[in-house]
């Protein structure tokens, strides 16, 4: 049971993050007909698409999850804030994240499929089918730079009382996407008037 629901842990989180940030990386290119509409804006189309799939990875995980607790299987968190504020924060990555690859996608089209191959990675190095614990410390030490695993941990610690990590730094995630969030809003803004040109 713990390592099934530690994987489902895992995976939700991390698609959160991947689902808005790659799928805002289009939101530009894959809808240049729209933007020639004069009240929608480039801002409008990655808005949009980030808010679409954070909420479809939303609604989706609280299907799985309760699918699970249907069935008899112990599936709900034991402290509801912590998952939140963790896919909070996430998602907020996530978009600042996707921001920055929307506008980068524009002026390099092959950023798009560079990228895929990154999340790739990040699924490998996240924490996602093990816990950081079960690792040497050294090889901790490295991985704890990046914010998904974190991210992981302070969700997954909210379905397992008992699993409290030291390593978790909720802090360091916190500033990790406000200044995604806040680099993605600056690049746009900066690249707004060649962003505006027909595609």
């Amino acid at each position: 049971m713990w390592s099934h629901l530690r994987h489902n842990t895992g995976l939700i989180p991390y698609h959160v993050f991947v689902h808005a940030s790659s799928g805002m990386s289009h939101a530009i290119v894959g809808n240049a007909p729209l933007l020639q509409l004069p009240r929608v804006t480039t801002f409008d189309v990655i808005a949009a698409r980030g808010i679409l799939e954070v909420t479809t990875d939303i609604i989706v995980a609280v299907i799985l999850l309760a699918g699970f607790a249907a069935i008899g299987m112990a599936a709900m968190p034991d402290d509801w804030w912590a998952p939140s504020m963790a896919l909070l924060v996430i998602a907020a990555l996530g978009c600042g994240i996707g921001c920055i690859n929307a506008v980068v996608t524009v002026f390099w089209r092959s950023w798009e499929k560079i990228y895929g191959q990154l999340t790739r990675v990040l699924y490998f190095i996240s924490g996602i089918f093990y816990v950081p614990g079960m690792m040497p410390e050294w090889a901790r030490e490295i991985l704890v730079w990046n914010p998904l695993l974190h991210a992981i941990d302070w969700f997954r610690a909210g379905f397992f009382a008992s699993y409290q990590p030291h390593w978790l730094d909720q802090s360091y995630l916190v500033v990790v996407a406000i200044l995604a969030l806040l680099g993605g809003l600056a690049l746009h803004r900066l690249s707004h008037r060649k962003l505006s040109a027909p595609l």
